[in-house]
């Protein structure tokens, strides 16, 4: 069947394929056959149509029990399965849910889930999207995890809204704009896939000039090549330098920078950021960091008091940024396919998870479980381009079928 359109005769199959994490370790990350669950009467039984690949995601495999969204779960006896931006349709629906839910409609998971208040993340506390098909029970669907998709959108740019909810989340504090300052002067340190969607916010807010720092040439260079053309159209001026070989004061007015925002995790640069940031400017954390001793900056704050600055920091995103982001999406106002650099099947997502920590490539990995067999593959070997769409999205499945 793999994507073919659902009713309510599509056939499920007994067993599917699960990435399931045993202990920490990426040596523990199995790739195993298990049954397909049946929905209860208060459950949906749900296709995976795509899965984003996270930095996160390698990050909870390595610490296994020790990471904070799994503490007292013993994942020996009750695995973990990771992933957490999904796009998913409904298959089956459970006898309490018909009227309420039908085959055929698609969705995607707030991956932050709290019971009674304690948080529960969707692929980490509970399973989540590395697997063909999913059980999605009420403490998601009656918690209002559950957001409907726009029928626009394809499946990769659904399961992406969870990185670019993040993201519109990052400006709920920043500014009354929530943006960087239109018209003003930003300056992004980091252009990889994360980086690319806060340049592309920019780019949409209005922003007069987009600094964007890094050291990565591949990266740099597919910043350039899919956002310098909308940032020309949109009217923003877009620089992207290498900090090794031209430092940013050297391109900088005498006013400095409007906004600055770290994507990576490079605390020494808040440092630098607050000497060339501009009177009631914003410094913006959203980069996270692999250790506590690694996040530590010398922060003056006589730059801070007499300049009136700003410095706000931000993790994960409420269910109404996500909501914001699948509109914005829909209305073509961002793209979220703009930052995908590979694709895969199922058999491919160990290998994808391990690219993404590599960095591999310039950008996301998107595994489409359905495609058990297909090896990852950069995009530019599927599209004349070098650029995942919706179209390049359909023709692949197209070719699988």
């Amino acid at each position: 069947m793999r994507y073919a359109h659902i009713t309510e005769e599509t056939p499920v199959p007994e067993r599917m394929l699960a990435l399931r994490l045993h202990a920490a370790g990426m040596e523990n990350l199995e790739l195993e056959e298990v049954p397909v669950e049946k929905p209860g009467e208060k459950e949906l039984l749900c296709r995976t149509d795509a899965v984003g690949v996270c930095a996160s995601d390698y990050k909870l495999i390595v610490q296994g029990e020790k990471h904070t969204r799994v503490k007292g779960k013993d994942i020996a006896k009750d695995p973990v399965v990771p992933g957490h931006e999904v796009a998913l349709t409904v298959v089956k629906v459970g006898s309490a849910l018909r009227g309420r839910y039908k085959p055929g409609e698609r969705y995607t998971i707030q991956a932050d889930i709290y019971i009674n208040g304690v948080g529960r993340a969707y692929g980490y506390w509970f399973p989540g999207a590395f697997r063909q098909w999913q059980v999605v029970g009420p403490e998601i669907h009656e918690g209002g995890y559950l957001l409907p998709v726009p029928g626009t959108l394809g499946y990769s740019q659904a399961a992406l809204a969870e990185p670019w909810a993040c993201v519109f989340h990052a400006y709920e504090k920043h500014r009354p704009s929530k943006s960087v300052l239109p018209g003003g002067t930003a300056w992004f340190i980091g252009a990889g896939p994360i980086g690319m969607m806060h340049v592309e916010k920019a780019i949409a807010d209005g922003t007069g000039k987009i600094i964007v720092s890094e050291p990565n040439a591949q990266r740099a260079a597919r910043l350039t090549k899919i956002l310098g053309p909308l940032a020309a159209k949109k009217g923003s001026v877009l620089e992207v330098l290498d900090p090794s070989a031209r430092k940013i004061a050297d391109i900088l007015s005498e006013r400095g920078v409007d906004d600055v925002v770290l994507v990576a995790p490079v605390a020494s640069a808040v440092e630098e950021a607050l000497g060339l940031i501009s009177r009631g400017g914003y410094v913006n954390v959203f980069a996270g960091f692999a250790s506590r001793d690694a996040a530590f900056a010398r922060i003056n704050l006589n730059d801070m008091h007499y300049k009136d600055v700003t410095i706000l920091a931000t993790s994960g995103s409420p269910v109404g940024a996500l909501e914001k982001t699948l509109n914005e999406a829909a209305a073509g106002r961002i793209d979220p396919n703009n930052s995908v650099a590979a694709v895969g099947g199922m058999k491919a997502a160990w290998d994808g998870i391990e690219a993404v920590h590599k960095g591999t490539y310039p950008g996301k990995v998107v595994i489409y479980p359905q495609l058990a067999e297909m090896r990852l593959t950069a995009v530019e070997d599927l599209s004349e381009d070098g650029l995942w769409s919706k179209e390049a999205e359909e023709r692949l499945l197209a070719q699988a079928s």
